[in-house]
């Protein structure tokens, strides 16, 4: 019997470990690509384009871009471009866009294993005339501030406070310092000093002014400030004095996290109350009953990777934890609540600043 149960088990072993060979074996056949810089962004179209890089050991069948308008990842079996074979760089063109949407899009080569992606970067086209703002509330009142580099952002009374409706997207502190972007991932890792970037380093202005800049904690509180004058990044406090409020006065919807967030651009989700509900049947009907329109931005992992757009958003807040760590507060698509937690200050957030 022992012999027997043995047997099973080392052929239980070796089953596993032929498995995990093949399955590895099969990725690294896949071809290896990066996405191009997104450009010529306009209403309708953009440019952007790809580096194939290793063909898998097999060769290209067709490469492109793919591109989506929600935020799960976008692949070959919706929309995409077809262009040669082979290693080498390429651009495309992507034709009737929508104005004032955001895509997701990223690069892709197919081999006969399989299809290879590069990272995601956000286009967001530009408005036609007589576009509106398409994340605000249209029902309520905003006023508006610009930063250092005139940068414009919405503001919004909220009970006894007033918010920047837009993250931050500034790029220098307010005496006009640069605030240095930190595109390698390993650099970013051991920085004890202020930095920021963008999601996946995307350079597309659109993008970035909708969805904002990612700041580490360094940034938040050096001594040179990063907000607007007559604006300071709010403080864990001044946060849950608006969760409060929320949770008191703006519960029209089913949850403080709907009166929150935008109504577009987040990942759809089964739970009733959470930011990306289906139901009733007008997708994120009930969200932004608070006007703070909040987009699903992402962030950057303390060791530099960016993740979750379109899934999550999170903002620093200008209180710290421990020499460590910093606390912020974060939205989910499935969640109803607005979250508070600690990251590393080595993390690349979001920031919203309240009026002083």
């Amino acid at each position: 019997m022992i012999k027997l149960l043995k047997l099973k088990y080392l052929f239980g072993l070796a089953l596993s470990i032929l498995l995990t060979s093949c399955a590895t074996s099969t990725t690294e056949l896949l071809p290896e690509i990066t996405t191009g810089i997104v450009s010529n962004v306009t209403d309708s179209s953009a440019i952007c384009g790809g580096n194939v890089i290793s063909d898998g050991g097999m060769p290209i069948i067709e490469s492109g871009v793919c591109w989506n308008s929600m935020p799960e990842l976008p692949t070959i079996k919706r929309n995409k471009t077809i262009d040669s074979t082979g290693l080498y760089s390429f651009t495309n063109t992507i034709y009737n866009l929508n104005s004032s949407r955001t895509y997701y899009v990223r690069a892709y080569a197919t081999n006969e294993n399989g299809t290879g992606y590069g990272s995601i970067s956000l286009i967001t086209t530009s408005p036609k005339p007589g576009d509106v703002n398409n994340i605000l509330n249209p029902t309520l009142n905003y006023d508006s501030i610009t930063d250092i580099e005139g940068n414009k952002y919405h503001t919004i009374k909220i009970g006894t406070q007033t918010w920047m409706v837009e993250n931050l997207f500034v790029s220098k502190y307010r005496n006009g310092d640069d605030i240095p972007n930190e595109t390698d991932n390993t650099k970013w890792t051991t920085l004890k000093t202020g930095a920021q970037s963008t999601y996946n380093n995307g350079v597309e202005s659109n993008s970035i002014a909708k969805f904002g800049r990612l700041y580490n904690y360094y940034a938040v509180i050096d001594a040179r400030n990063i907000a607007p004058s007559g604006w300071h990044v709010a403080t864990d406090a001044e946060w849950e004095t608006l969760r409060t409020y929320i949770n008191e006065h703006l519960l029209t919807g089913e949850s403080a996290a709907q009166a929150l967030a935008a109504t577009i651009n987040w990942t759809e989700s089964n739970t009733i109350g959470a930011i990306g509900c289906l139901d009733p049947n007008t997708y994120s009907s009930l969200n932004n009953t608070s006007g703070f329109s909040a987009l699903p931005a992402g962030g950057r992992f303390d060791y530099g990777v960016s993740n979750n757009v379109g899934e999550y958003s999170a903002w620093w807040t200008s209180t710290q934890n421990d020499n460590e760590n910093a606390w912020f507060r974060s939205l989910n698509y499935y969640g109803k609540v607005l979250n508070r937690n600690t990251y590393n200050k080595n993390y690349g957030l979001s920031v919203r600043c309240v009026k002083d």
